[in-house]
């Protein structure tokens, strides 16, 4: 689970090639990650087999348009940037990752296993 904010402006607008956290989370089977609001999100399954997501959140898409709401699945920073601040690759069979050059501003990074709730 790879977990990245973009820092704001004055005005309070987000800047696209400028991160404030990233954060690359090793998950397993039963885990739960709690997503912050303002926060982009993306799974990389790293593994051999199928994984498998359920989203909990509290958004119910029977009733709104997800269009319509303030940026929900707003995908456009991360094409244009071609990819979150970092990208998850391969090396000596284990994920590593490696930096995208298209952001100014990226803070460092090391993925992590995920802490337990209690």
């Amino acid at each position: 689970m790879v977990l990245q904010k973009r820092k704001l402006d004055e005005s309070g607008k987000p800047i696209d090639d400028e991160i404030e956290s990233f954060k690359a989370i090793a998950v397993k089977k039963g885990d739960s990650v709690f997503i912050p609001s303002g926060t982009g999100h993306l799974l990389v399954n790293t593994g051999k087999t199928w994984f498998v997501t359920i989203d909990d959140s509290p958004v119910n898409f029977d009733e709104v348009d997800p269009v319509s709401l303030p940026g929900h699945a707003d995908y456009e920073p991360v094409r244009k940037m071609r990819g979150f601040a970092y990208y998850a690759v391969e090396e000596n069979g284990k994920p590593k990752l490696e930096k995208n050059l298209k952001y100014k501003e990226i803070p460092e990074a090391h993925i992590q296993n995920l802490k337990p709730t209690t």
